[in-house]
């Protein structure tokens, strides 16, 4: 008798007691099938001093046979600069050698990546990593936003659009 009045409420508190919590929003690449194929950032949040560097990873999620990407990406000019922009390794395990192509141009406060497959017939399914994008900071702020926009884009091998239904967006801080 006794051990069940020490069994029910270490029970009871066990069960009640616990916060559970859903940690698939810690992971931005953990999108709900009904919202995928997407373009998201990684990390969604990042702080920074000034004059020092935020990166930001840009993944494509859960996208099936592409063969061509197209982020554009809006950022504050006048609080963040790009210093650099690498490719991902989405396209980068083809079977064929040399057969992607990377390509950016920063104009601004406007950020167009393109990756994509160079030939006919490559495509890819899955999720990975379009590119890494380095962003300085300018001067103290709050809080900015980068966010990828509506004229971004994903193609199959015969350049036809493929619906993006989720576009990520990140935040910078500096002080």
């Amino acid at each position: 008798m006794r051990l069940i009045k020490l069994f029910i409420p270490t029970i009871t508190f066990l069960i009640f007691g616990c916060d559970l919590y859903d940690n698939a929003e810690l992971n931005p690449r953990d999108l709900d099938s009904n919202f995928t194929p997407g373009l998201v950032f990684d990390p969604v949040v990042r702080a920074t001093t000034v004059g020092a560097a935020a990166e930001f990873d840009v993944f494509v999620v859960a996208a099936e046979n592409i063969s061509g990407i197209h982020a554009q990406i809006t950022y504050d000019a006048n609080r963040l600069s790009v210093t650099n922009v690498t490719t991902g390794d989405f396209f980068s395990d083809s079977a064929q050698v040399n057969s992607s192509f990377f390509l950016y141009d920063d104009d601004n406060g406007i950020l167009d990546i393109n990756y994509f497959y160079l030939g006919n017939g490559i495509n890819k399914s899955g999720t990975g990593k379009i590119a890494t994008i380095l962003f300085n900071t300018k001067q103290s702020f709050d809080a900015t936003t980068l966010e990828i926009t509506d004229e971004s884009e994903l193609v199959d091998q015969d350049d036809v659009d493929i619906q993006i239904l989720s576009r990520g967006t990140a935040t910078v801080r500096s002080n």
